[in-house]
């Protein structure tokens, strides 16, 4: 199943516009953007737009299927003090699979849905948001970046080298900076450490050294196999010092409640002193067990804080106790009867079942997911689920099954792609000996990347490269040298197609 990751549950970096050329238009449904003046239009009107009035640009890429995003667009896109201030801005949808929207991508270094960024309209960057901060937090960023002349590079520069000369308006910024999800800055995201431990010395106030440094050790400590991080002594010591009040403190435990549910239980996990560790694994569930508690919070913020629980069990015993997994059902039968709105259960449901399946009830994870099915905007999203589920159950026939029903069902030229490819891997994996199998899948990549014509950017690119590199392993070690030429040649031909990208997909072999 996928894995619960930052940019899938609640990453946000920002991206790119729309379709309809004219004026901007609102639109009413289950999933809607309404309010919010979005343009739909392309990209380079939108920064003409810019130059014309001075405004920046708030760039949104997303996808219809996409959880995190309708997130957004259930709880982030209604707030209307945040509406309030997008008037500030030109501010710009893009679909992942409308025409040029992964080109765009390619250009601002943008690879995951949901992504936010500010840019200036000489397209240099302002900021990329976290959707980690309230709602409240991220229009106070916006008020701050209609304003702003200096670039991101510019300030990350200043972080690096001379914090002191930071402005609290710099500050602001920072405390609600993308660290993890900015490939434009730090292609390895441990790379943001050093700077977010600069930034932790001299943080104007106790709480921001706080959350800097549970950044810094959120992003640079890799959890090992049994799911503790890797701490040194001093960094132990760090995350003992300031972990406690962070935990105290409810106002810090909303702000930092994205590291606390996802990243801090593996830091707990590799504290040495089985005491000191125990007493703040207890403080962490108490204080996510409040967020839990907390109405104003989105649905899916409130269903991510048993993450954590269930970490810390598997890092103790190597399983989940049944106590944790009573509670991981218990919280995702809420999350069923509680989401009403299309919109917000596919923000919810497939984080549900991967909860589920983390805390070891795949059966569990199953049931909630087909019963989706039927009613779901995407269902097909569910359906990749499932395929994922089965492998994890050791039924191959399952998986494969899923795995193709959901390309079949799959909505839009950039997403039947993906679901393409996920078919293809599926197969790969479970029936590696099955090469007519693999050359018709492989087929159906490469008819949907045919459809269109020059669209072998970021998401699309990074995914297709990925699928040769387990394309070659597979020739290599199952003799299908003459499969893979087959592959090679159709797609040699589809490359054609691709203008400017044509290069690179002819190389797409190559760098995989």
């Amino acid at each position: 199943m996928r894995a619960w990751t930052i940019g899938l549950l609640l990453g946000f970096s920002i991206a790119t516009a729309a379709c309809n050329k004219g004026q901007p238009e609102q639109k009413a449904g289950p999933i809607t953007r309404q309010d919010i003046a979005w343009r739909e239009g392309d990209v380079d009107d939108a920064f003409t737009e810019a130059r014309e009035t001075g405004k920046p640009v708030l760039l949104y890429w997303g996808a219809k299927w996409c959880p995190p995003c309708n997130q957004l667009k259930t709880t982030l896109f209604k707030d209307p003090e945040f509406i309030t201030e997008t008037r500030l801005f030109v501010p710009v949808y893009l679909d992942g699979d409308s025409k040029g929207a992964q080109a765009w991508g390619e250009r601002f270094n943008i690879t995951g849905y949901p992504s936010v960024i500010i840019l200036r309209p000489d397209h240099s960057e302002i900021t990329r948001l976290s959707s980690a901060s309230a709602a409240t937090a991220l229009a106070d960023t916006l008020r701050i970046a209609a304003k702003r002349t200096k670039s991101s590079d510019l300030l990350l520069k200043t972080a690096r080298q001379d914090p002191a000369r930071l402005s609290p308006e710099d500050w602001r910024l920072l405390a609600n900076f993308e660290w993890q999800n900015d490939p434009r800055h730090f292609a390895d995201p441990a790379t943001a450490a050093p700077i977010l431990d600069r930034l932790a010395a001299v943080a104007p106030d106790p709480a921001l050294k706080r959350r800097f440094t549970l950044l810094a050790l959120s992003v640079a400590s890799k959890p090992d196999g049994s799911g503790k991080a890797m701490l040194s002594p001093a960094d132990q010591q760090r995350l003992t010092t300031i972990l406690p009040p962070i935990l105290a403190s409810y106002a810090e435990v909303k702000a930092n409640r994205q590291e606390l549910s996802l990243l801090t239980a593996p830091l707990i996990a590799g504290i040495a002193d089985p005491a000191q560790r125990d007493a703040l694994g207890a403080q962490l569930i108490a204080a996510l067990d409040h967020v839990y508690a907390d109405s104003s919070l989105p649905l899916p913020d409130r269903l991510a804080t048993v993450q954590a629980e269930i970490d810390l069990g598997k890092a103790k015993t190597g399983a989940v106790p049944s106590s944790v997994l009573a509670k991981v059902r218990e919280r995702a039968a809420w999350a069923d009867r509680t989401a009403k709105d299309p919109a917000v259960r596919q923000s919810l449901i497939s984080n549900a079942g991967d909860l589920l399946d983390a805390a070891g009830d795949n059966a569990g994870a199953r049931k909630l997911l087909e019963a989706e099915i039927p009613r779901a905007a995407s269902p097909f999203y569910y359906m990749l689920d499932l395929a994922g589920l089965a492998e994890d159950g050791g039924d191959k026939k399952a998986a494969i099954t899923w795995s193709q029903r959901a390309y079949e069902a799959a909505q839009g030229p950039a997403t039947r792609i993906q679901w393409a490819i996920a078919w293809s891997n599926t197969i790969l994996r479970l029936a590696p000996s099955d090469k007519a199998e693999i050359e018709r899948s492989a087929n159906a990549v490469i008819t949907e990347l045919g459809k269109s014509p020059d669209s072998y950017y970021q998401r699309t690119r990074i995914k297709i490269a990925a699928w040769g590199k387990a394309l070659k392993a597979w020739s290599n070690q199952h003799q299908g040298d003459a499969v893979l030429q087959h592959i090679e040649q159709k797609m040699a031909t589809v490359c054609a197609t691709q203008g400017a990208a044509q290069t690179s997909c002819k190389g797409w072999l190559q760098t995989a």
